[in-house]
């Protein structure tokens, strides 16, 4: 049961991160349907991601006790929900957000999430 878990997951954060980076590049632009939709599928996959997430680490609570990689993940995670709900926010109340920092904030993003995914993949330490 926990690898199906597993396999969802890596599945689910692979859809945020896509979702995430195409709201992010929508709000640069200022495309305001795409920006809508994808901001509402970045959000959801958001949730559907904390949720499988704290499922599995209940399914098996000695895996917060193996090491760093699980600390370093959820801290990623955690600044990547700040951009997100950042960003939603900043699209839904029609304020602009500059081209540089939504550039800076789209390849940060695209980091973040290949550590989190490698973090999850490879559990290095």
């Amino acid at each position: 049961m926990y690898l199906i878990f597993y396999n969802l997951h890596l599945l689910v954060v692979a859809s945020w991160m896509l979702f995430l980076l195409q709201f992010i590049k929508a709000v640069e632009y200022k495309r305001d349907v795409e920006g809508f939709i994808f901001g509402i599928l970045s959000i959801f996959f958001m949730v559907v991601v904390l949720f499988i997430g704290t499922k599995m680490i209940l399914m098996n609570p000695d895996i917060s006790k193996t090491g760093g990689w699980l600390h370093l993940k959820l801290s990623l995670v955690v600044l990547l929900i700040i951009e997100n709900i950042f960003f939603a926010y900043k699209f839904f109340k029609k304020k602009s957000v500059s081209i540089k920092f939504a550039e800076i904030s789209y390849w940060v993003s695209y980091m973040f999430f290949m550590f989190i995914l490698a973090l999850s993949m490879f559990r290095p330490f």
